[in-house]
């Protein structure tokens, strides 16, 4: 989840034995990660979720000041909604609906969260966040 485009962002980790975190979802505004990490505290309620905001190696105080990055092919004018996809299911199952979105061209394999596990056995959840022209 640490690379160059996400030097700096919101990310709700599921938090582990052992003082470990295994990240769920990554966002660029607070108030998109604290509404998601809401949604998925009712969804999941006896997973322990914390919300971090990491700041990435590429000088942190000029990027705190950039507006966020903007979709390709949106014009700003166009009204855009935001879309929260939650998958919850065995792993094969959510690994292959994450590939059918992928090749109906609605979103790439890599716009999902990892697979993190849920409080049931067998059972994974992956989350996907994304911006969609809305009608008016």
């Amino acid at each position: 989840m640490n690379n160059p485009e996400t030097a700096n962002a919101w990310i709700i980790y599921r938090l582990l034995p052992n003082f470990q975190r295994l990240p769920v979802a990554q966002f660029r505004s607070r108030s998109e990660a604290e509404s998601s990490l809401k949604v998925i505290r009712q969804m999941l309620p006896n997973t322990e979720l914390i919300l971090a905001f990491e700041v990435g190696p590429e000088n942190p105080t000029t990027e705190l000041n950039q507006p966020p990055a903007k979709e390709p092919n949106l014009q700003t004018s166009v009204n855009r909604e935001l879309l929260k996809l939650f998958l919850i299911s065995s792993r094969p199952v959510v690994s292959r609906v994450i590939h059918s979105f992928h090749r109906d061209n609605f979103a790439c394999v890599s716009d999902w969260s990892p697979l993190v596990p849920t409080q049931n056995p067998g059972e994974v959840m992956s989350v996907l966040i994304k911006h969609l022209v809305a009608n008016s």
